[in-house]
Protein backbone atom coordinates (compact mmCIF):
# COMPACT_ATOMS: atom_id res chain seq x y z
CA UNK A 1 0.00 0.00 0.00
CA UNK A 2 1.75 3.47 -1.01
CA UNK A 3 2.26 5.68 1.82
CA UNK A 4 -0.49 8.69 2.68
CA UNK A 5 0.84 12.02 2.92
CA UNK A 6 -0.05 13.30 6.34
CA UNK A 7 -2.37 16.31 5.24
CA UNK A 8 -4.39 13.46 3.66
CA UNK A 9 -4.09 11.13 6.01
CA UNK A 10 -5.47 13.52 8.81
CA UNK A 11 -8.16 14.70 6.36
CA UNK A 12 -9.49 11.40 5.66
CA UNK A 13 -9.49 10.60 9.82
CA UNK A 14 -11.93 13.71 10.35
CA UNK A 15 -14.07 12.71 7.39
CA UNK A 16 -15.05 9.28 8.91
CA UNK A 17 -17.42 8.60 11.57
CA UNK A 18 -17.18 8.04 15.23
CA UNK A 19 -18.45 4.22 15.22
CA UNK A 20 -19.37 3.44 18.73
CA UNK A 21 -20.06 -0.40 19.70
CA UNK A 22 -22.06 -0.49 23.24
CA UNK A 23 -21.68 -3.59 24.68
CA UNK A 24 -22.05 -6.00 27.42
CA UNK A 25 -22.80 -9.53 26.87
CA UNK A 26 -25.06 -9.20 30.21
CA UNK A 27 -28.80 -8.92 28.86
CA UNK A 28 -31.08 -6.34 31.34
CA UNK A 29 -27.87 -3.74 31.71
CA UNK A 30 -29.12 -0.27 30.21
CA UNK A 31 -27.70 -1.10 26.69
CA UNK A 32 -30.03 -0.08 24.54
CA UNK A 33 -31.31 2.96 27.08
CA UNK A 34 -27.67 4.17 26.74
CA UNK A 35 -27.78 4.19 23.09
CA UNK A 36 -31.32 5.58 22.86
CA UNK A 37 -30.01 8.51 25.11
CA UNK A 38 -26.24 8.79 23.93
CA UNK A 39 -27.40 8.67 20.18
CA UNK A 40 -29.92 11.65 21.32
CA UNK A 41 -27.36 13.17 23.29
CA UNK A 42 -24.71 13.78 20.74
CA UNK A 43 -26.90 15.18 18.67
CA UNK A 44 -27.84 17.82 21.40
CA UNK A 45 -24.83 18.26 23.34
CA UNK A 46 -21.86 17.24 20.90
CA UNK A 47 -19.41 19.46 18.64
CA UNK A 48 -20.57 17.25 15.89
CA UNK A 49 -24.26 17.50 15.63
CA UNK A 50 -24.91 16.88 11.69
CA UNK A 51 -26.45 12.91 12.42
CA UNK A 52 -27.04 9.98 14.12
CA UNK A 53 -27.27 5.99 12.57
CA UNK A 54 -28.21 3.51 14.94
CA UNK A 55 -27.80 0.02 13.55
CA UNK A 56 -29.17 -2.54 15.87
CA UNK A 57 -27.36 -6.18 16.14
CA UNK A 58 -29.92 -7.12 18.56
CA UNK A 59 -32.02 -9.93 17.19
CA UNK A 60 -34.97 -8.75 19.44
CA UNK A 61 -34.96 -5.02 18.30
CA UNK A 62 -35.57 -3.19 21.25
CA UNK A 63 -34.02 -0.04 19.78
CA UNK A 64 -35.67 -0.88 16.84
CA UNK A 65 -39.17 -1.12 18.06
CA UNK A 66 -38.91 2.59 20.10
CA UNK A 67 -36.99 4.23 17.34
CA UNK A 68 -39.44 3.49 14.55
CA UNK A 69 -42.22 3.54 17.40
CA UNK A 70 -43.71 0.33 17.02
CA UNK A 71 -45.56 -1.91 19.68
CA UNK A 72 -46.61 -4.35 17.65
CA UNK A 73 -42.99 -5.80 17.19
CA UNK A 74 -43.52 -5.93 13.44
CA UNK A 75 -40.29 -6.61 11.78
CA UNK A 76 -39.38 -3.48 9.14
CA UNK A 77 -39.50 -4.49 5.26
CA UNK A 78 -35.63 -3.27 5.24
CA UNK A 79 -33.27 -4.60 7.82
CA UNK A 80 -29.48 -4.76 8.67
CA UNK A 81 -29.79 -8.33 8.34
CA UNK A 82 -30.63 -7.68 4.39
CA UNK A 83 -27.90 -5.76 4.30
CA UNK A 84 -25.40 -8.03 5.76
CA UNK A 85 -26.31 -10.79 3.61
CA UNK A 86 -26.47 -8.07 0.61
CA UNK A 87 -29.60 -8.29 -1.02
CA UNK A 88 -29.42 -4.24 -0.67
CA UNK A 89 -27.18 -2.10 -0.17
CA UNK A 90 -26.32 -0.05 3.17
CA UNK A 91 -27.97 3.08 2.35
CA UNK A 92 -30.90 1.18 1.08
CA UNK A 93 -31.64 -0.38 4.52
CA UNK A 94 -31.34 3.38 6.61
CA UNK A 95 -35.11 4.06 7.87
CA UNK A 96 -36.11 7.12 9.44
CA UNK A 97 -37.53 7.34 12.81
CA UNK A 98 -39.90 9.01 15.35
CA UNK A 99 -37.70 10.71 17.20
CA UNK A 100 -37.58 14.60 17.64
CA UNK A 101 -33.90 13.90 16.89
CA UNK A 102 -32.10 13.38 13.85
CA UNK A 103 -31.39 9.68 14.39
CA UNK A 104 -31.91 7.51 11.87
CA UNK A 105 -31.86 3.30 12.06
CA UNK A 106 -30.92 0.58 10.32
CA UNK A 107 -33.04 -2.14 11.69
CA UNK A 108 -32.79 -5.44 13.78
CA UNK A 109 -34.54 -8.44 12.44
CA UNK A 110 -35.35 -11.56 13.98
CA UNK A 111 -33.54 -13.34 11.41
CA UNK A 112 -30.22 -11.93 12.88
CA UNK A 113 -30.27 -15.15 14.56
CA UNK A 114 -29.18 -17.07 11.18
CA UNK A 115 -26.23 -15.33 11.01
CA UNK A 116 -25.36 -15.63 15.00
CA UNK A 117 -24.95 -19.42 13.49
CA UNK A 118 -22.24 -18.35 10.80
CA UNK A 119 -18.02 -17.56 11.29
CA UNK A 120 -18.60 -14.11 9.58
CA UNK A 121 -17.29 -11.31 11.42
CA UNK A 122 -16.15 -8.76 9.05
CA UNK A 123 -19.46 -7.81 7.51
CA UNK A 124 -20.59 -5.07 9.42
CA UNK A 125 -17.11 -3.85 9.09
CA UNK A 126 -17.94 -3.01 5.52
CA UNK A 127 -21.56 -1.39 5.86
CA UNK A 128 -20.03 1.47 8.30
CA UNK A 129 -17.06 1.84 5.95
CA UNK A 130 -19.56 2.62 3.35
CA UNK A 131 -21.85 4.68 6.03
CA UNK A 132 -19.16 6.57 7.18
CA UNK A 133 -19.15 9.63 5.67
CA UNK A 134 -22.54 9.84 5.91
CA UNK A 135 -23.07 10.43 9.71
CA UNK A 136 -21.22 12.04 12.33
CA UNK A 137 -21.60 9.35 14.79
CA UNK A 138 -22.91 5.34 14.34
CA UNK A 139 -23.79 3.43 17.88
CA UNK A 140 -24.24 0.08 17.23
CA UNK A 141 -26.63 -1.81 19.95
CA UNK A 142 -25.80 -5.43 20.50
CA UNK A 143 -27.04 -8.45 21.82
CA UNK A 144 -26.52 -9.67 25.44
CA UNK A 145 -23.95 -12.43 24.31
CA UNK A 146 -20.69 -12.25 22.77
CA UNK A 147 -21.17 -14.30 19.52
CA UNK A 148 -20.65 -13.30 15.65
CA UNK A 149 -22.98 -10.68 15.70
CA UNK A 150 -21.43 -8.49 18.95
CA UNK A 151 -18.05 -9.92 17.10
CA UNK A 152 -18.86 -7.82 13.98
CA UNK A 153 -19.55 -5.06 16.22
CA UNK A 154 -16.25 -4.78 17.62
CA UNK A 155 -14.60 -5.34 14.46
CA UNK A 156 -16.63 -2.41 13.19
CA UNK A 157 -16.37 0.03 16.06
CA UNK A 158 -13.89 2.47 16.70
CA UNK A 159 -14.74 2.51 20.42
CA UNK A 160 -16.57 0.22 22.82
CA UNK A 161 -18.64 1.89 25.46
CA UNK A 162 -19.74 -0.72 27.95
CA UNK A 163 -22.84 0.02 30.35
CA UNK A 164 -22.80 -2.60 33.69
CA UNK A 165 -24.23 -1.94 37.17
CA UNK A 166 -22.05 -2.19 39.47
CA UNK A 167 -22.60 -5.18 41.46
CA UNK A 168 -21.48 -8.74 41.66
CA UNK A 169 -23.71 -10.25 39.69
CA UNK A 170 -22.51 -7.83 36.70
CA UNK A 171 -18.74 -7.35 37.02
CA UNK A 172 -18.39 -11.31 37.28
CA UNK A 173 -18.55 -11.42 33.54
CA UNK A 174 -16.50 -8.14 32.41
CA UNK A 175 -13.37 -10.37 32.59
CA UNK A 176 -14.71 -12.68 29.86
CA UNK A 177 -15.97 -9.33 27.71
CA UNK A 178 -12.31 -7.83 28.21
CA UNK A 179 -10.88 -10.67 26.98
CA UNK A 180 -13.45 -10.72 23.57
CA UNK A 181 -12.47 -7.17 23.71
CA UNK A 182 -8.70 -7.86 23.46
CA UNK A 183 -9.22 -10.91 20.48
CA UNK A 184 -10.64 -8.58 18.57
CA UNK A 185 -7.42 -6.02 18.97
CA UNK A 186 -4.96 -8.92 18.79
CA UNK A 187 -6.76 -9.88 15.41
CA UNK A 188 -9.67 -7.75 12.76
CA UNK A 189 -9.36 -4.28 14.76
CA UNK A 190 -6.00 -3.59 16.10
CA UNK A 191 -6.86 0.63 16.43
CA UNK A 192 -10.11 -0.30 18.58
CA UNK A 193 -10.10 1.24 22.02
CA UNK A 194 -12.34 1.01 24.72
CA UNK A 195 -13.98 4.15 25.94
CA UNK A 196 -15.23 3.23 29.35
CA UNK A 197 -17.25 1.46 31.34
CA UNK A 198 -20.70 3.81 32.40
CA UNK A 199 -22.56 2.52 35.63
CA UNK A 200 -26.21 1.74 34.92
CA UNK A 201 -29.25 0.88 37.46
CA UNK A 202 -27.21 2.52 39.99
CA UNK A 203 -29.63 2.92 43.68
CA UNK A 204 -29.12 6.61 44.10
CA UNK A 205 -29.49 6.10 48.03
CA UNK A 206 -26.25 3.95 47.81
CA UNK A 207 -22.19 4.46 47.26
CA UNK A 208 -20.38 2.32 44.92
CA UNK A 209 -18.94 -0.88 46.05
CA UNK A 210 -15.10 -0.06 46.69
CA UNK A 211 -14.29 -3.90 46.05
CA UNK A 212 -16.17 -4.22 42.72
CA UNK A 213 -14.38 -0.45 41.71
CA UNK A 214 -11.11 -2.06 42.56
CA UNK A 215 -11.84 -4.86 40.09
CA UNK A 216 -13.41 -3.07 37.00
CA UNK A 217 -9.99 -0.80 37.67
CA UNK A 218 -7.76 -3.90 37.75
CA UNK A 219 -9.43 -5.42 34.70
CA UNK A 220 -9.48 -2.29 32.56
CA UNK A 221 -7.25 0.40 34.16
CA UNK A 222 -8.03 3.21 36.48
CA UNK A 223 -9.38 5.62 34.18
CA UNK A 224 -12.05 3.00 32.65
CA UNK A 225 -15.07 4.17 34.84
CA UNK A 226 -16.68 6.90 34.02
CA UNK A 227 -17.55 9.27 37.12
CA UNK A 228 -21.17 9.51 36.38
CA UNK A 229 -23.58 7.03 37.57
CA UNK A 230 -26.95 6.20 35.91
CA UNK A 231 -29.26 5.86 38.44
CA UNK A 232 -32.94 3.96 38.45
CA UNK A 233 -35.23 6.36 36.94
CA UNK A 234 -39.02 6.19 36.02
CA UNK A 235 -38.36 8.46 33.39
CA UNK A 236 -35.88 6.10 31.97
CA UNK A 237 -38.57 3.41 31.70
CA UNK A 238 -40.91 5.87 30.26
CA UNK A 239 -39.15 7.47 27.64
CA UNK A 240 -39.08 4.38 25.41
CA UNK A 241 -42.83 3.50 25.70
CA UNK A 242 -43.27 7.16 24.55
CA UNK A 243 -40.83 6.71 21.70
CA UNK A 244 -39.20 9.20 22.76
CA UNK A 245 -35.46 10.51 24.16
CA UNK A 246 -35.34 11.48 27.96
CA UNK A 247 -34.57 14.74 27.13
CA UNK A 248 -37.59 15.23 24.70
CA UNK A 249 -39.51 13.66 27.55
CA UNK A 250 -38.14 15.41 30.04
CA UNK A 251 -35.33 17.43 29.69
CA UNK A 252 -35.01 18.06 33.74
CA UNK A 253 -35.72 15.01 35.24
CA UNK A 254 -32.99 13.01 36.93
CA UNK A 255 -32.21 10.62 33.71
CA UNK A 256 -31.97 13.75 31.46
CA UNK A 257 -29.32 15.69 33.38
CA UNK A 258 -27.48 12.33 34.27
CA UNK A 259 -27.13 11.47 30.47
CA UNK A 260 -26.81 15.00 29.31
CA UNK A 261 -23.92 15.18 31.98
CA UNK A 262 -22.00 12.66 30.96
CA UNK A 263 -22.10 12.79 27.23
CA UNK A 264 -20.74 17.05 27.64
CA UNK A 265 -18.57 16.23 30.46
CA UNK A 266 -16.90 13.08 30.23
CA UNK A 267 -17.71 11.47 27.10
CA UNK A 268 -17.19 13.81 24.39
CA UNK A 269 -13.70 14.66 26.37
CA UNK A 270 -12.60 10.77 26.48
CA UNK A 271 -13.53 10.79 22.88
CA UNK A 272 -11.00 13.74 21.87
CA UNK A 273 -7.84 12.01 23.92
CA UNK A 274 -9.11 8.95 22.34
CA UNK A 275 -9.20 10.20 19.08
CA UNK A 276 -5.25 11.89 19.76
CA UNK A 277 -4.78 8.31 20.19
CA UNK A 278 -6.07 6.74 17.35
CA UNK A 279 -4.33 9.45 15.18
CA UNK A 280 -1.42 8.84 16.33
CA UNK A 281 -1.64 5.23 15.46
CA UNK A 282 -2.30 5.22 12.24
CA UNK A 283 0.07 7.15 11.63
CA UNK A 284 2.67 4.51 12.91
CA UNK A 285 1.22 2.18 10.82
CA UNK A 286 1.29 4.40 7.65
Amino acid sequence: MARLPAKTRSEKSRCMSNVIAVVNQKGGVGKTTTVLNVAAGLLRYSDITSSVLVIDMDASGCATSTLLGKVDGTAPSRSIFDVLRRAITPHDGITNTVFDENIDILPSSPHLESMAKTQIFDRLKKVTDALASSYGWILIDTPPNLGVLTTNALVAANYVLIPTPINGLSVGTLRQLNDAIVAVKSGPNDLLQILGLLPTMKDARTKPNKKLVAEIEEIFGKEALFKTAITTNTKLEEAPAEFQSIFSLDSGCVGATLYRDFVKKELMTRLKKLERKRAELLDAKF
